[in-house]
């Protein structure tokens, strides 16, 4: 009965081996060894092939709980990895959203800049480089502005470009 029992697991431990991968072999081995040196320590020759038995087949099971959670840890590694891809694809899509929509304000502010320069111009200031805001055409605008008993902020406004179409700019 006892041959039998040890076949028996023999013959589980050997088809463990077919149907495992490397490091399991390693659980195998290692758990052998430590049955057969506990049991040696017991019970002699006949405790050694015992608890190397025993030990091989817990040092199997051992490793073959390791490879689940291995494979669990890289499922969930990759599930986290794929979310933050989502993540960053989202916020590049939102950046991209912004930069769309500020485009055209951006589009109207350089034609307001331009419009105020050249009726600047017409009125004898000097605002500087067309098309480029800065502290000369700040400080045209201020000139305007005082000339003509405005509030002076320097600020260009669609406001402040009426003005100046209706007083000769």
């Amino acid at each position: 009965m006892k041959r039998l029992t040890a076949l028996l697991v023999a013959g589980m431990i050997v088809t463990g081996f077919s149907m495992q991968p490397a490091y399991t072999y390693a659980g195998i081995f290692d758990g052998a060894l430590g049955g057969a040196v506990l049991g040696s320590l017991v019970g002699g020759r006949k405790g050694a092939r015992n608890g190397a038995i025993v030990g091989g087949v817990i040092g199997a099971t051992s490793a073959v709980a390791e490879s689940q959670r291995r494979q669990q840890y890289q499922a969930e590694s990759q599930q986290r990895r794929a979310e933050w891809d989502a993540q960053q694809r989202a916020e590049q899509q939102r950046i991209e959203q912004q930069r769309a929509a500020a485009a055209p304000a951006e589009a109207a502010n350089q034609t307001l800049i331009v419009e105020t320069q050249k009726s600047l111009i017409r009125m004898g200031y000097e605002p500087g480089t067309l098309g480029q805001a800065g502290p000369q055409l700040t400080a045209a605008v201020l000139q305007y502005q005082n000339s003509k008993g405005l509030l002076e902020t320097g600020e260009l406004s669609q406001a402040l470009l009426t003005h100046m179409l209706r007083n000769g700019g």
